[in-house]
């Protein structure tokens, strides 16, 4: 995976199968990917790019919370988390290969999720049934320090939750 030919859309699919991997391995059924999701979490990991750094409010009309972004893309009511962060491009200067796979890549990200009290909690919810997924290239201030910013949302409708304790809206 190189700034030169890096597929946003790959990425997002290893994210996907990586979260229902370690889903899986927590004991947690493995969630539905969602297309009003995937559009969702597009709509911020691309204005992420344009603030340079992970957070969950836009300052854009009808975007501002993760609530507004989901319905925007059609879903309406239920429970929803969002999880999002940067992460560097590249491996460490002193590693042999400085490019990860996308699926090395997938499983870095997603152990930096899992580091986070609060982005686990959303990630091994068992109330989430689906989720979106989505990461675009980015840097900061400059060119060399390539980033990728990435962004899941979880949902689910209150006839989907099947009794599990759905907790509070994610980080």
């Amino acid at each position: 995976m190189t700034p030169e030919d890096f597929d946003h859309g790959l990425l997002a699919r290893a994210i996907f199968e990586e979260s229902n991997r370690v889903r899986a391995a927590h004991g947690v059924p493995a969630l539905a990917r969602e297309p009003a999701l995937d559009a969702a979490a597009d709509e911020q990991a691309s204005y992420l790019v344009l603030a340079m750094k992970a957070q969950h409010s836009n300052p854009f009309p009808g975007a501002h919370t993760v609530r507004e972004r989901v319905e925007r893309a059609g879903l309406q009511g239920g429970i929803v988390a969002e999880n999002a962060l940067w992460i560097p491009l590249l491996r460490s200067a002193g590693s042999p290969n400085r490019y990860y796979s996308y699926s090395e890549y997938a499983a870095f990200l997603l152990a930096g999720w899992m580091n986070s009290p609060g982005h686990r909690a959303n990630l091994l919810n068992p109330a989430f049934k689906r989720t979106g997924c989505a990461c675009r290239f980015g840097h900061a201030v400059l060119a060399v320090d390539q980033r990728i910013y990435a962004t899941q949302v979880f949902f689910t409708t209150s006839y989907e939750t099947d009794g599990a304790p759905a907790g509070a809206p994610g980080p």
